[in-house]
């Protein structure tokens, strides 16, 4: 049978040739470790034999590998269970877009949903999730910033509304509403609970945004596997096979900074480490608004080693 091919597209995935890209990006991020890493290494190859002596007992060595190990694999798991919570939190946040856009739908008439009032209805959850996003990465681009200030304008409200008073906004629009008869009290509960549902993932980002992993748990992995790194590099130098060591204490320092880069989810450099924030918002606001919004420049990206 014929095999036909949709219009969907395909799922985000990391081609081979973005390998590199993907390298370069992590490189870029560990610049500093990088260069202390180098220094270190030659300091330990150029005085040769005087620092073998600070080597550890092998069963010293064997009994610290074990337990960088199970830190670094600790601090790895954490960080991509952080990652996924903001990820599905954000998915979360997509469906209760939606699920808005449906109810004003089926609670509204035609010619109300169509009137000024019903498009603004529908424009404060986008605006929602663009403060969001701008709030979330603190970061944002300059046309996007544009378009969505444009989008507060015709909700009658400043560029500097924050995202609370936008969540304020439409709870007292929902109440009007109610008070002017255009839905009955069942149909308030429903727009209020799909506001609430809005409200419980804009919390949980915000966890995940302003509580980072204890600074003091971050301190001693890292402090450890440079101490381990060291005691690998010294070891093998101390057999003759110092290029293995380097090879090893890098493939544990690497180990660590993933794992470090992953706790912060909402990045600004658009890297592979970060959520494609901006493409997530531009998803939701082409499912809730009939008419599209200027944007600028940008372009959703589905690249997920390029995710803006």
């Amino acid at each position: 049978m014929p095999i036909l091919q949709g219009t969907h597209g395909d799922p985000p995935r990391t081609r081979r040739h973005d390998y590199v890209l993907v390298v370069l990006q992590l490189l870029w991020r560990m610049r500093l470790d990088l260069l202390v890493f180098v220094l270190l290494a030659a300091t330990v190859l150029l005085r040769g034999k005087q620092a073998v002596g600070w080597t550890l007992t092998p069963m010293g060595i064997s009994v610290l590998g074990i337990a960088v190990s199970i830190f670094i694999a600790f601090r790895n798991t954490q960080a991509i269970n952080r990652w996924w919570e903001a990820r599905t939190l954000w998915g979360a946040m997509v469906n209760h877009s939606r699920k808005w856009r449906d109810a004003l739908m089926a609670l509204l008439e035609p010619e109300q949903l169509a009137s000024a009032r019903g498009r603004v209805l529908v424009e404060y959850q986008v605006a929602q999730v663009w403060l969001l996003n701008f709030e979330l990465r603190n970061f944002w681009r300059a046309d996007l910033r544009q378009g969505v200030d444009g989008l507060l304008t015709d909700l009658s409200l400043p560029p500097s509304t924050s995202l609370q008073e936008l969540c304020r906004q439409r709870a007292r629009a929902i109440q009007h509403l109610h008070a002017e008869g255009w839905i009955d009290g069942w149909g308030r509960q429903q727009l209020v609970d799909i506001a609430m549902l809005c409200l419980d993932s804009l919390g949980g980002l915000q966890r995940i945004r302003n509580t980072p992993i204890p600074a003091s748990y971050d301190v001693f992995v890292r402090l450890i596997t440079w101490l381990y790194g060291l005691q690998l590099l010294l070891e093998f130098h101390r057999a003759g096979h110092p290029w293995i060591g380097l090879a090893l204490f890098l493939g544990f320092l690497t180990a660590e900074r993933i794992g470090s880069y992953v706790e912060g989810p909402f990045d600004r450099d658009g890297s592979s480490f970060s959520l494609p924030l901006n493409s997530i918002c531009s998803t939701i606001t082409a499912d809730l608004m009939e008419r599209p919004l200027d944007f600028g420049s940008f372009e959703a990206s589905f690249d997920p080693t390029r995710w803006d």
